[in-house]
């Protein structure tokens, strides 16, 4: 399949696409998983702005209410029962995300987890059906609803979750070894408002700003073996935050779909 996309869809927000199929290459090897595959990286090799964090605490802790219920007592009254109060249901449209660095950090935590479900969520519907009409005249006469529907995206998400965890365990002494995704501010680069306008005009999407991460690290709490990750594009409309679904199909799961 052709791969069309925006003119600035990756050249923007996806520049460092040598790193973006997340796979391990070994020197002198001949028979590499991938062309695109980080050379095997030690703790002490690491960019000196490097810093391996903890593991990604989740977005937002849960609110437990204490309740207590007190023994009913019986009383003679005229006053009339109270009213309850209605209250609108909550406002759940959009992704949920109010900033791009509680986004990402949750990205690489489901790739940690393997929650390919919880990445779908994070996309933006709308872009979804941009990309989908923007892909329709390369796919061989397939339906891009069929192509690019939620089963076949989580699928393919799925995919690359396993790839992912296939080099982990390159890296790691154990099954059980422990793994963390180092996710800071200071890996995000800003989409100029040319380039934003740019991707939003040949995609057919609103954003109204956009940050990127071209490359972060997965790093293995037991033995401190880092490799470098999956590159990932973040784009936000109404307050809202989004991963970029097109970024994404590029970089990580466009040879994941059955095509």
């Amino acid at each position: 399949m052709n791969k069309k996309i925006a003119a600035v869809l990756l050249s923007t927000l996806m520049v460092c696409g040598a790193i973006a199929s997340c796979s391990k290459s070994e020197s002198g090897s001949s028979d590499n998983k991938s062309s695109a595959v980080p050379e095997k990286i030690t703790a002490a090799s690491q960019p000196a702005e490097t810093t391996v964090s903890t593991t990604i605490p989740a977005t937002e802790a849960p609110v437990t209410t204490k309740t207590t219920t007190k023994k009913a007592v019986k009383t003679v009254t005229t006053q009339p029962a109270s009213k309850a109060v209605e209250t609108a249901p909550a406002d759940v449209s959009g992704s949920g995300y109010t900033d791009s660095l509680t986004l990402a950090a949750d990205f690489y935590q489901a790739y940690l987890d393997h929650e390919p479900e919880n990445v779908y969520k994070m996309f933006n519907e709308q872009e979804i059906e941009c990309y989908k009409e923007l892909m329709a005249d390369e796919l061989d006469g397939k339906s891009p609803d069929e192509v690019f529907s939620r089963e076949a995206l989580i699928k393919a998400i799925d995919d690359s979750m396993v790839m992912v965890e296939e080099i982990m365990a390159e890296f790691s002494d154990s099954e059980n070894d422990r793994w963390t995704a180092d996710v800071s501010a200071e890996l995000f680069t800003e989409v100029t408002e040319e380039e934003l306008s740019s991707f939003n005009e040949e995609l057919g999407t609103d954003y109204t700003s956009g940050t990127v991460i071209n490359y972060m690290y997965y790093v293995n709490a037991d033995n401190g073996e880092p490799f470098v990750g999956n590159s990932s594009a973040f784009l936000e409309k109404n307050g809202q935050w989004y991963v970029s679904f097109s970024s994404l199909m590029q970089s990580e799961l466009i040879n994941q779909l059955e095509v």
